[in-house]
């Protein structure tokens, strides 16, 4: 089976136009908003896809798991727009961040229809679908609500991981485990492809900080500043710590799946560190991949 890199590519535009689709629907989202909805690398929706189409043997998704990767896709992007705004950041994605070219006001009202896009597509399949999405955007709001305004008192670590776990392992987890169940999976194995998952988005999200941490110039830290703290600038602890967190998460993806075939458990080996390679790859940072042999 093609390695994770290539199947995104593969997928990426049957999914831009899904949500095309939706997006464009009777006018349910303002024309201005939809370029950033296809805009993105669409690794939550391919994770969820390849977990699909690799348990079913499909070549293609059906109806329902695509339009649940789509709703993934949708929360993500609206999860962005608040991000950029909470943090002040400038970019995203290439571009101005949305809250700089539509104003505040108009991006708050943006996220707000973008929100009802993904509930909108996954209620047809069940109620169930609907509880889990709403869990973890609320496990995404706590996790941003502690990075960027009020932390629990936990040493830097601990805090990090909570963190990162809630604002970007969630979504991960949520994907593998809907790309299990669409699979028509067993209650097990969709539990240990949440787990999978979560350690996936844990190890996507300390990859970005580790690109972020060496980016040239003036770059704004991101959720690595939690770690930050305690130590003095210019000390490489903080790198080291990050790079021993990011082999962990990769080994604890690669264990979560020990009750699949050797074939499956292979395939999302590597898919863990095609999304550790895709997130670090760049200009932003050529000092750190993961070990060779990391599994």
């Amino acid at each position: 089976m093609m390695p994770f890199r290539e199947y995104l590519e593969q997928v990426r535009p049957t999914v831009n136009r899904r949500i095309e689709e939706v997006a464009g629907d009777g006018g349910a989202i303002d024309p201005g908003v939809l370029p950033l909805l296809l805009k993105g690398k669409r690794m939550r929706a391919g994770l969820l896809l390849r977990v699909h189409t690799a348990l079913t043997r499909m070549t293609a998704p059906t109806p329902r798991a695509l339009d649940l990767a789509c709703a993934l896709e949708f929360a993500h992007a609206a999860s962005l727009i608040l991000d950029d705004m909470l943090d002040g950041d400038a970019v995203r994605r290439g571009a101005p961040a949305h809250h700089l070219t539509r104003g505040e006001g108009r991006a708050v009202l943006d996220v707000v229809g973008i929100l009802a896009l993904p509930y909108a597509l996954a209620a047809p399949y069940g109620s169930q679908y609907v509880t889990m999405l709403a869990s973890a955007q609320q496990s995404m709001t706590r996790g941003v609500a502690w990075e960027v305004l009020e932390q629990p008192l936990l040493p830097s670590v601990e805090l990090y991981d909570a963190v990162i776990t809630r604002k970007t392992g969630c979504l991960f987890s949520l994907a593998a485990a809907w790309g299990a169940m669409t699979a028509g999976a067993d209650e097990d194995v969709v539990t240990a492809f949440a787990n999978f998952g979560l350690s996936a988005g844990k190890a996507m999200q300390i990859a970005d900080d580790i690109a972020d941490l060496h980016a040239p110039g003036d770059c704004r830290p991101g959720s690595e500043a939690l770690l930050l703290q305690s130590i003095s600038p210019g000390d490489d602890r903080v790198g080291r710590a990050l790079a021993s967190l990011l082999d962990a998460e990769i080994a604890s993806a690669a264990a979560r799946l020990r009750l699949l075939a050797p074939r499956e458990q292979g395939i999302f080996r590597q898919a863990v560190r095609d999304i550790v390679g895709i997130t670090i790859a760049g200009p932003r940072i050529d000092k750190y991949r993961p070990a060779p042999n990391s599994s």
